[in-house]
Parts: C-alpha cells; sequence; structure tokens
C-alpha cells in the first residue's frame, strides 16, 4: 500500500492552509420565529391600547381636578343622571390603605340602560385624593344594582366620596 501524496512525511508538520474568511452560514428560521413574535406582541398591545380607549373608562385620578360637580354628558348619547347613583358608604381598604366607595346605581329611566360613575375622593379639607370608576351594564328601567370604585393611591385619615359625573347610555 502506498501512502497518499497529501500526507506529510514523519516529523513534519503538515502545510499551512489559509483561514477561509467568507460569512458564516445564515441561519435559517430562527430571524422569522422572533420576528413573528414581536409583530405578534405589537398586535396584542395594540389591540389593548385600542380596547381601552374604546371603552373610555379613565380610572386614573391625578388629585388637582375642579371642585366636585356634574358635568355634561357631550354628544356620544350618552345622558348625565347625577340622581340615578348614590354613595352608601366610603371608607380606606383595610390593608391597601386605598380609598373604596361602595355605590347604589338605580336606573329611573324607562330603558335598560348602562352606566358610568365618576367618584371623587376627598381629605378632610376638601383636597381631592384620587378618583375612580363605578360601572353598571344592563341595568333595566326600575331596578338597582350595588357596585363599587375604587381609588388607586394610599391614603390616610378622614375621607369623603363625592359623585362627581353620572353618565347613561340606553342598551
Amino acid at each position: 500500500m502506498s501512502q497518499s501524496s497529501h500526507a506529510s512525511p514523519p516529523g513534519h508538520y503538515p502545510p499551512h492552509q489559509e483561514p477561509d474568511w467568507s460569512r458564516p452560514p445564515k441561519k435559517k428560521g430562527a430571524g422569522k420565529i422572533v420576528g413573528i413574535g414581536v409583530v405578534a406582541i405589537v398586535v396584542i398591545i395594540g389591540g389593548s391600547v385600542a380596547f381601552a380607549l374604546k371603552t373610555g373608562e379613565d380610572k386614573s385620578g391625578s388629585g388637582n381636578d375642579s371642585p366636585a360637580s356634574v358635568s355634561p354628558a357631550g354628544d356620544s348619547g350618552q345622558k348625565s343622571a347625577p340622581r340615578d347613583a348614590k354613595v352608601t358608604s366610603c371608607a380606606l381598604a383595610a390593608f391597601s390603605k386605598w380609598p373604596s366607595a361602595e355605590v347604589t346605581i338605580t336606573n329611573h329611566s324607562s330603558e335598560t340602560s348602562d352606566y358610568q360613575v365618576r367618584i371623587a375622593f376627598v381629605d378632610a379639607g376638601g383636597g381631592r385624593i384620587a378618583e375612580a370608576v363605578a360601572n353598571a351594564t344592563g341595568l333595566a328601567s326600575g331596578d338597582a344594582i350595588d357596585t363599587s370604585a375604587q381609588g388607586s393611591e394610599p391614603a390616610s385619615g378622614d375621607i369623603d366620596c363625592k359623585v362627581i359625573e353620572v353618565l347613561r347610555k340606553a342598551s
């Protein structure tokens, strides 16, 4: 048997070869998966934002708004209905110290209606601590429902809860 002509003689190193500096092979599929995942996350976040804007619930309270009053309903088909909501209890939650109001919503209209009730939480000096929203959907004419609204900031001391806006829309 003869040895191959490419083999080095004993005691010698193989001939030096230049390294291959070309681009490494492309990874296939991994980039697509990451791209699809990013697009899916963006779509989910966009959908959530659109849903939140569509529902129109304002659950943030800055504490710097004007004094409590019933505001007009605007052109959205909603009507101001201040006599349809009443605060039945107002306190700080035992564990979180967040202000909480129990609200009774009574439908005095002749149609089944949806309600959005804005509650202001005020301190003993009358300063606004926070705001919250209580909702009722599909409330039949003459029916009442007990619901609650909870602030999202801890508070201390004595608080009072005031209905600042009641919006009713036929459902």
